[in-house]
């Protein structure tokens, strides 16, 4: 997946005592992101694009920090968080410990939706401080306003990136979570189950991208559901 190896041009840096790293390729994520958008002049263009930039990297990194939270005090375990061209992925420095029967389940569901839970959070407090801030109506750019946006922007960025992780496609969490189901019901036929559901999905879903004009969103499934056909392939050469 881009930008999970090391680069000479990472950015790297400590967050409540959690290894942060991002790679080259998060920020051209973030400029195609925005490159959609139609702005008129070359000064609201580099305005916006900074407040876009600061937008997608809190509110990413607040739901890898979900997970890394999780990691560290439900299980134990510390993590250091990589945000790619992808997005972002939060990775255990050692195995996790497992916890067997409904409880198991339980716990593991709850690491994969963290991050998707800190998301969700963020938006609801970013809502919170949009209706607060009364924002006078005039042209050009202040403080405030770019306050206002900024807030706009990181509620609308995790609450669609949340939504989007919430679909049962591998490896995002909510393909995490359908798998972890599969397998606690069918042992043998789990990851078979998982990966003919997260295949479906991301079929549905890139169609969907498409008719809207999606087309990052489109190409980013139909990754993963290259990546998932790969995968039940060699499953099937198991059995």
């Amino acid at each position: 997946m881009f930008g999970i190896s090391p680069s000479q041009y990472d950015v790297k840096f400590r967050f409540f005592d959690f290894e942060i790293r991002i790679h080259p390729f998060f920020w051209i994520l973030i400029l195609f992101l925005f490159s959609s958008r139609r702005i008129t002049t070359l000064s609201q263009w580099l305005m916006e694009l900074a407040v876009w930039c600061a937008a997608i990297l809190v509110s990413i990194l607040v739901h890898e920090l979900g997970h890394a939270c999780v990691f560290r005090y439900v299980f134990g375990v510390e993590s250091n968080i990589i945000l790619h061209g992808f997005g972002g992925v939060t990775i255990p420095h050692s195995p996790v410990r497992h916890y067997y029967g409904i409880k198991g389940l339980l716990y593991e569901i709850f690491l994969c939706a963290a991050g998707c839970l800190a998301g969700f959070v963020l938006a609801g407090i970013a809502f919170s401080m949009l209706i607060m801030i009364d924002v006078p109506q005039q042209e050009g750019f202040n403080l405030l306003s770019l306050v206002e946006k900024f807030l706009y922007f990181t509620m609308i960025v995790s609450i669609i990136w949340g939504i989007f992780n919430l679909i049962p496609i591998y490896p995002l969490d909510g393909g995490q979570i359908s798998r972890k189901i599969f397998l606690f019901f069918s042992p043998r036929n789990g990851i078979v189950n998982s990966l003919i559901l997260s295949m479906a999905a991301a079929i549905i879903c890139i169609y969907f991208c498409m008719t809207a004009g999606m087309f990052f969103g489109a190409i980013l499934l139909g990754f993963f559901a290259y990546q998932n056909y790969m995968e039940l392939t060699n499953q099937s050469f198991r059995y």
